[in-house]
């Protein structure tokens, strides 16, 4: 598989880890009246509950489902990272989550960045690509395209930077390193030199445990291995959020201002509930990479329509009349 593919399967979970992480943290902080317009908007839902179904009536499906589109962005550098070309970089991480409120489940697929599509009108090149030529938009038209029967209902970017900015609000985060973590990468400006252990990480730090794929002489995870490794500073972030509350509720305001207003207050208020229901229930909460083939000869690659229907179907991320069985090595 070539390098730029495990690269993607590393950063795919920022976003979701962010979102998921907030979101799972409602429960310890729900009842902290201050000043925060979400913390507003999460009384008046305890207060006069409104479902999912109600306040994302205007999704695809009319609000039995939300589908969300998530791009992770580094900024477009010029020559070892000494100036911004331009403001709508390639999509270094993209992820579609499934939010199914009607059998309370959440599941997402990455997308390799090499993966090629063919838009109407444009050449066939990188999906990645396309949120650098038409913004997000683009980018969506492009993942509708190579996923049939996927129709994105939003649209949300984040950047590294907004991403360290929440852990380093909260103080760091807690978590256990697996093994030694060394690479240098001076041109993305990413400086990883972690120890095995357990780790206090602040927000840089925590980006690099995410970020990290090899060492600089070998020796990387599976994609199990970084899934797992997503997953547990998810969790560490929820545990944060409930020793740090004060914080916390500053957090969920930035959620508003982070998700580029892809959600208004009352509706993040709406998910922090919904996913509170989830509980930490790994058959609940669901996370794969799309099915895709090495072309020969390149550094791209090929959806692999025979697999992508069932790929999609076991997490989650379009619906079937029975829940799938998780695969082996997710369980």
């Amino acid at each position: 598989m070539p390098k730029t593919t495990s690269k993607t399967n590393v950063v795919k979970g920022v976003l979701y880890i962010f979102f998921l992480g907030v979101c799972l943290s409602f429960g310890a902080i729900a009842g902290w009246i201050g000043n925060s317009e979400v913390g507003r908007a999460l009384v008046g839902t305890v207060l006069a509950p409104k479902s999912p179904q109600k306040v994302f009536q205007d999704s695809h499906d009319n609000g039995k489902s939300l589908t969300v589109l998530i791009l992770g962005c580094d900024e477009d550098l010029y020559y070892r990272g000494t100036q911004v070309l331009n403001a709508h970089a390639r999509s270094d991480m993209m992820m579609v989550a499934r939010l199914d409120f009607d059998r309370n489940l959440v599941g997402a697929v990455s997308i390799p960045r090499d993966t090629l599509c063919r838009l109407p009108g444009y050449a066939s090149q990188k999906i990645n690509a396309y949120n650098k030529i038409g913004g997000p938009e683009l980018a969506k038209a492009a993942v509708e395209e190579i996923l049939p029967g996927v129709h994105i209902d939003r649209v949300v970017t984040l950047n590294f930077e907004a991403f360290q900015e929440v852990i380093d609000m909260l103080g760091g985060v807690d978590v256990y390193v697996p093994r030694d973590m060394k690479y240098t990468d001076t041109a993305a400006k990413l400086y990883i030199d972690l120890k095995k252990g357990r780790q206090h990480l602040d927000g840089y730090d925590a980006m690099c445990f995410v970020r990290w794929r090899k060492n600089q002489h070998g020796g990387g995870d599976s994609d199990f291995e970084r899934q797992k490794r997503q997953k547990d500073l998810m969790l560490a972030l929820k545990q944060q959020m409930v020793r740090n509350w004060t914080q916390g509720m500053n957090v969920l305001d930035k959620t508003v201002e982070i998700s580029g207003n892809a959600f208004d207050a009352q509706e993040v208020a709406t998910l922090m509930m919904f996913m509170k229901s989830l509980g930490d229930s790994s058959e609940k909460i669901r996370m794969g990479q799309i099915p895709v083939n090495d072309i020969e000869g390149t550094y791209d690659l090929a959806v692999d329509n025979q697999k992508l229907q069932s790929t999609l179907e076991q997490y989650l991320v379009v619906p079937s009349d029975s829940i799938p069985s998780m695969p082996k090595e997710d369980q």
